[in-house]
């Protein structure tokens, strides 16, 4: 077990949220360059940067396991950035890579999980190996490649030099730093850190770099000196010293004579967010003072690296700001912990209710108040404002979430061996961001769904059936009147309504005859708890828990959702959400002495009843013709037992609802008006009632400090 390093916690948002961020990203990367089956020059530069990046911060931390195995990844892509041809077979890079992308997620949802304790450190070690095996195979492919012979020297260009005249095997270079980058001597420390586990020997003049801020001074006017013995290749070392951060060239030296400049360092524009600066030649230097030797033993400790990066970025950002100049417009974003936002939310739903309690105080009425009015109406506009800033704070696109759906497509394709194509369309759409994270999880499995149950297995079925070769697996999401709508579908074999039917009946769970079953009724069927089609367990279904968890997510977040299917064309999964669920307009209505709040989103419109509007159907119930459509009539105070002096449908008012393409008037004595009310849950200890399947949604606070309840208009047609 391991614990987090003390101090460190209050990094640890920043880090998880930033290295999210940069594995989200190279998962993008490889998917869509394996798609291409090739690498962009981009694209290695950018995986080197990122891995290069997730190194520094894990060390940071004192993730000692992610930091190596970020190294080691680095490494590889180290050898793959200098020789872009030396991959013939890209299909071992990706999935490394990928493994490395999935075993710093677990380890980084293994410390989430225990923040404030000890969590479980991973070990890597077979992984680490892999990619130390896969780095020398593309090494020694490179060396392969390499035109001059063995004995010939490299040339300047390559970064590597001569050794040391009289056969040592002892390198010396000097290292000069970009001119105004700040805080040489870290920056010197930081290098020094970077090789210390590659060489057998080194030492290196300044040495007290690590304490000393007045060796900046003697490292801009005569480099740092570096002297070393490599444990295995010391190009490799040269190559680490060209390409770390700040570094603007270097020679290597042989006692007091320089020999000729070995190379210039490469631009730094794939590593961020060091200003890029043209190279300049080798600056000539005086001979070195003797070398003060660095005990192997006298290991940094991570605290003091911490410090030093601390202060390397500062120097950065700072340099980067002088170099933009006064003029530059800089961008103003910054990262807010979602608690604070939670609250922030809170607060304005408390304002709006307190809001509404103020202007609906019984003390004022009969007044006459025209001043009063007045600063209300000012008032409401603000709150309104206030509520839509809030709210759009909180929006955040469901490309995040797609984009992982990309990914478990990719592994299910190979895994199950099935050629499939995966289209998103409308993922810049926007929801509240507490019901983007309740998404994940339902999109997931029916993604699975769609990829292990719909598309064929054996390809000559989809021939047979007069379909492409290839399947299609859309993922999209569009807006509409206040709801997101998010369909997952397929153009597999679809639902065999017989075959749930039969499972079903073997399961006992028909509640009904099974003639009464309509085909949507069947389908909805592999909802339901325990249901799976698969007689056998795999590794992606057959144990009956995937579906049922869909369903009691998406009515956390007061959606539904519906599935459509036809038999050997394919299958619709359809998510319809509410964009957010704590603050809804609704109109009030009374029923009794209660009062109900209809979201105004799902009313169409509000009339009084006319004598000759009023039918019954076969069985006796009461229908409404309205422009030639009848609808159904719901009476409020039947449906929960209310009493009430309205009963006649002449003497009350009807508003007509719509959700899910159905319809229904609901009967209510009158209209109250239009609210913005704050959604609130119903206590927990009435959950064992199941208010919500009874039509109710939550309740809220009125201006008097009554409650009103809300109506769930889905459930109450349904």
């Amino acid at each position: 077990m391991a614990k987090i390093e003390p101090g460190m916690e209050a990094m640890l948002d920043m880090y998880f949220f930033e290295t999210n961020s940069l594995l989200e990203q190279l998962d993008e990367i490889l998917l869509r360059t394996e798609q291409a089956n090739a690498f962009e020059s981009d694209d290695i530069k950018e995986i080197f940067r990122i891995m290069h990046t997730i190194k520094g911060s894990s060390a940071m931390m004192g993730f000692d396991n992610l930091s190596v195995l970020a190294h080691k990844a680095e490494d590889m892509f180290f050898v793959i950035r200098e020789n872009p041809d030396v991959i013939t077979d890209v299909s071992f890079v990706y999935d490394l890579v990928f493994q490395v992308s999935d075993s710093y997620k677990a380890q980084i949802e293994a410390i989430q999980n225990n923040i404030g304790g000890e969590y479980e450190q991973m070990d890597f070690d077979e992984l680490t190996d892999k990619l130390i095996k896969a780095r020398d195979k593309l090494n020694s492919e490179a060396s392969g490649e390499a035109a001059p012979a063995a004995d010939a020297a490299p040339a300047a260009s390559s970064g590597s030099a001569p050794a040391p005249a009289g056969g040592s095997d002892k390198v010396s270079v000097r290292v000069f730093f970009e001119d105004g980058c700040q805080m040489e001597n870290l920056r010197a420390f930081l290098l020094i850190n970077t090789i210390r586990e590659e060489c057998s020997f080194l030492e290196f003049f300044p040495e007290d770099v690590e304490t000393n801020a007045e060796s900046s001074k003697e490292i801009v006017e005569h480099g740092f000196l570096i002297t070393f013995s490599a444990n295995d290749d010391r190009d490799y070392i040269l190559k680490q010293i060209e390409t770390a951060l700040n570094v603007q060239s270097y020679e290597v030296v042989s006692g007091n004579d320089a020999a000729p400049a070995a190379a210039a360092a490469a631009p730094k524009a794939e590593i961020p967010p060091e200003p890029v600066q043209e190279l300049k030649t080798e600056k000539p230097a005086p001979a070195p003072k003797a070398p003060a030797k660095a005990q192997p033993t006298n290991q940094p400790t991570d605290q003091s690296i911490e410090k030093a990066q601390a202060a390397v970025a500062v120097a950065n950002a700072n340099a980067a700001a002088q170099q933009a100049g006064g003029n530059a417009q800089k961008q103003s974003l910054i990262s807010v912990n979602l608690a604070k936002l939670d609250a922030l939310h809170d607060i304005v739903g408390e304002i709006i209710t307190t809001e509404s309690m103020v202007i609906s105080n019984p003390d004022l009425e009969g007044l006459e108040l025209e001043s009063f009015n007045k600063a209300a109406r000012d008032l409401r506009k603000l709150t309104s404002e206030l509520q839509d800033t809030v709210m759009s704070i909180r929006m955040v696109p469901l490309a995040g979430v797609f984009q992982k759906m990309n990914r478990i497509v990719r592994d299910m394709r190979k895994k199950l061996n099935k050629d499939v194509e995966f289209v998103m369309e409308g993922e810049d759409t926007e929801v509240d961001k507490s019901i983007v994270d309740s998404l994940q999880d339902p999109i997931m499995h029916l993604v699975r769904n769609c990829m292990d149950h719909g598309i064929e297995d054996d390809v000559n079925d989809r021939i047979y059936a007069g379909k492409p070769e290839k399947g299609t697996l859309t993922l999209s999401a569009q807006n509409a009147s206040g709801e997101v709508i998010i369909t997952i579908s397929d153009d597999g074999v679809g639902i065999d309504p017989d075959k749930i039917m039969a499972k079903a009946k073997r399961m006992n769970l028909l509640t009904k005859p099974e003639s009464e079953y309509t085909e949507k009724e069947i389908q909805n069927m592999i909802l339901l708890p325990g249901f799976s089609t698969n007689e056998q367990v795999t590794e992606f279904s057959g144990r009956g828990v995937g579906m049922d968890v869909v369903k009691a997510n998406v009515e956390k977040c007061n959606g539904t959702i519906i599935v459509d299917s036809k038999k050997g064309v394919g299958t619709n999964f359809i998510i319809k959400i509410p964009l957010t669920l704590a603050i809804i307009d609704g109109m009030e209505i009374t029923v009794g002495g209660l009062v109900f709040t209809v979201p105004i989103s799902t009313i169409r419109e509000s009339f009084k009843v006319e004598p000759d509007q009023i039918l019954r159907d076969t069985g006796g119930n009461e229908m409404i013709m309205i422009r030639g459509v009848c609808y159904p009539i719901l009476r409020m105070h039947e449906k929960f037992g209310i009493e009430t002096e309205v009963t006649d449908l002449m003497d009350g008012i009807l508003l007509l609802v719509e959700t899910d393409n159905k319809s229904i008037c609901i009967f209510a004595d009158r209209l109250i008006g239009e609210q913005q009310v704050v959604v609130k849950p119903f206590p927990k200890y009435l959950s064992r009632y199941d208010i919500k399947s009874e039509g109710l949604s939550g309740c809220t606070i009125m201006g008097d400090g009554s409650i009103s309840l809300i109506i769930d208009t889905n459930t109450l047609i349904g």
